[in-house]
């Protein structure tokens, strides 16, 4: 009851707060930001639905995809959102920010990303990043996870809990099948102190989902360790065969 009247507060403040216009969007860099009205509908499509077990956009009147249908999605977790779409300029956005290391340009997004979450994302006791390897995060120097929770943590005060740890050093999951994606992912995951996660409904967040084989592995730990209730919050997933147009 009272993290539901507070996410009302978180709301209301929210939504009453004015932030300087940005410049140009964001994405595009053509028309008024920082996600433009046209970047919105080509690739946040508010339209469709999200597939409930891997995020998935899917037609609005469904709750699963096909994949998922047929059980080959993520179990662990309550609910996953994914934000857009992964294609074209949101996807050359994701990937600069990962691999060009920039990831101050997701301030610029923190507007739009949290008017978007709190507008669809139940109320929760903490956000938890899907953590990297310290091999991995020493090579890039950032945790692109920890920087998009950070940020929903700044928004909307909410506690930022790091305890979920990545132990073995994995081959990268966007080369292997969805079958070897959930073996690659066995066993790699902990927790320092599972008393930090007792009793506690999450945001588990990551910048992209696929398959949803990782989200799912750091749901478990965290369910393994006392967790109440994991929602998935992703930036983007990927979309039903045939349902969003490929663009550039």
């Amino acid at each position: 009851m009272f993290m539901g009247t507070l996410w009302s507060r978180i709301k209301e403040g929210l939504s009453s707060v004015w932030y300087e216009n940005e410049p140009e969007c964001c994405l595009c860099g053509e028309n008024p930001g920082p996600i433009c009205l046209n970047c919105e509908n080509v690739y946040f499509h508010p339209e469709l639905g999200r597939c409930y077990s891997c995020g998935k956009l899917i037609s609005l009147e469904l709750d699963y995809c096909q994949d998922c249908l047929r059980n080959k999605g993520p179990e662990s977790l309550t609910r996953v959102w994914a934000w857009g779409h992964y294609s074209g300029d949101w996807k050359k956005f994701i990937w600069e920010v990962k691999f060009k290391a920039q990831p101050r340009r997701l301030i610029q997004i923190r507007r739009p990303l949290s008017q978007w979450v709190m507008g669809h994302l139940p109320p929760v006791d903490g956000i938890v990043p899907v953590p990297m390897h310290p091999d991995r995060l020493a090579e890039r120097g950032f945790n692109q996870a920890e920087v998009i929770a950070s940020l929903l943590k700044w928004e909307f005060g909410l506690p930022l809990i790091k305890g979920l740890e990545r132990k073995k050093l994995t081959v990268p999951q966007i080369q292997l099948t969805r079958w070897d994606r959930m073996q690659n992912l066995e066993n790699v995951f902990a927790v320092k102190e599972p008393q930090s996660f007792w009793g506690l409904s999450l945001w588990l967040v990551d910048d992209v989902i696929t398959t949803g084989s990782t989200m799912e592995a750091c749901a478990r730990t965290l369910l393994e360790n006392g967790a109440r209730h994991v929602y998935g919050l992703s930036l983007a997933a990927g979309a039903e065969k045939g349902l969003v147009p490929y663009r550039k």
